[in-house]
């Protein structure tokens, strides 16, 4: 079966991705979608560490990520389509492409723009780094 790998952060374009994947998979053959939520690992000493604990900011970013693939599960369920929901940490752009590796995806499908504009602007898109990074096409949804 054909693998589709879906990187999903609770955007709306990420579910905008979603739901063109589905598209996608539903095209002879079928293909299952390997829907996959990075939190980034926090480096020691950040700024959020000064006043929350790291226990405390590792399970907001649990419960981040359950809540995303919860709603991704969601609009999933209706549309017949094999899938599988996955939650990893790391940095974003090169856990993406590693796991797609790994999987041996056909594809990845993700949003060109994410929750953070700034984080755009300081560090460069997911989305970029991911193109320039991988060896599979990457389709991008806006």
């Amino acid at each position: 079966m054909r693998k589709i790998l879906v990187a999903i952060d609770g955007s709306d374009t990420a579910l905008r991705a979603l739901e063109f994947a589905v598209q996608q998979a539903q095209h002879a053959p079928p293909a299952e979608l390997h829907v996959l939520t990075v939190q980034p690992t926090l480096s020691n000493y950040t700024a959020a560490e000064i006043y929350v604990t790291a226990e405390r900011i590792k399970k907001a970013a649990t419960d981040r990520a359950n809540a995303v693939l919860k709603a991704a599960a969601e609009r999933l369920e209706p549309s017949g389509c094999s899938f599988k929901l996955e939650q990893l940490d790391g940095e974003p752009a090169e856990t993406i492409t590693q796991r797609a590796a790994e999987l041996g995806c056909e594809s990845i499908t993700m949003g060109t723009h994410g929750l953070s504009s700034l984080g755009i602007l300081l560090m460069g898109s997911v989305a970029q780094r991911v193109v320039h990074h991988t060896t599979v096409p990457v389709t991008l949804v806006k």
